[in-house]
């Protein structure tokens, strides 16, 4: 069985950090999390951890590293 790849951009419908059932447009992937906001422009945080559990990978490639916002 493959699994669905999700990247930046993916729609998905899945429980938050807090188990709320949320339905969105991931915005960023981080180390641990994965941003997606909703139709009402709310963000929310889904675990990656729960996502792989699900059947789901998350793309690397569009890994948003920590330093991608400091200015040093």
């Amino acid at each position: 069985m493959s699994k669905t790849i999700i990247s930046i951009g993916s729609v998905i419908n899945h429980p938050t950090v807090h188990d709320k059932d949320v339905t969105g447009r991931v915005e960023l992937i981080l180390e641990n999390t994965v941003i997606v906001r909703d139709s009402d422009g709310d963000t929310h945080l889904v675990t990656k951890e729960i996502l792989e559990d699900d059947g789901f990978s998350v793309d690397e490639k569009t890994y948003v590293y920590q330093n991608h916002f400091t200015r040093s």
